[in-house]
């Protein structure tokens, strides 16, 4: 009985989280992230509604900044379009990696227009580096996370 109560808990739990649609990650080619090289995500967003969007990074222990600013933008073969500046924080004050791994850490932050209303289609998503140096060293790869928000009627 125990074990029937356990596994429906899990069931439900599952049922309640968001269900990615797109995930994909781009290398930065030698760990340096020029400021013009733009990552660019093509995806096809299965159904109109609302979707949480979430900007990724792996990066090494070497990158030698707290945060790192980005420049967010989207497309859609609709009327929408969206330019945001997120500024992912990497470390703490006191220098402790945020994320998760060893000698390289992922993280993860949702952009601030969250939840999106994406219509179904196309939708063109555009990463940017936003700092004040040219290339960015430690950078291993940027990605971006795309999942369906269920709404729940009463």
């Amino acid at each position: 009985m125990k074990g029937c109560c356990l596994s429906v808990f899990f069931l439900l739990l599952m049922a309640c989280r968001p269900s990615v649609v797109f995930e994909q990650y781009k290398n930065v080619p030698d760990e340096t992230w020029n400021r013009y090289q733009v990552m660019e995500f093509v995806t096809l967003i299965p159904d109109s509604g609302q979707y949480q969007v979430n900007v990724c990074l792996r990066h090494t222990t070497d990158y030698e900044m707290a945060n790192l600013w980005c420049f967010v933008s989207l497309r859609s073969s609709g009327a929408l379009q969206l330019r945001d500046t997120l500024n992912l924080k990497i470390a703490e004050a006191d220098g402790r990696w945020l994320g998760h791994g060893g000698t390289i850490k992922t993280l993860e932050q949702p952009i601030r227009h969250n939840p999106l209303i994406l219509p179904k289609g196309n939708v063109i998503f555009r990463i940017g580096q936003a700092m004040k140096l040219e290339d960015i060293k430690g950078v291993k790869d940027v990605g971006i996370v795309i999942e369906k928000v269920h709404v729940i009627n009463n």
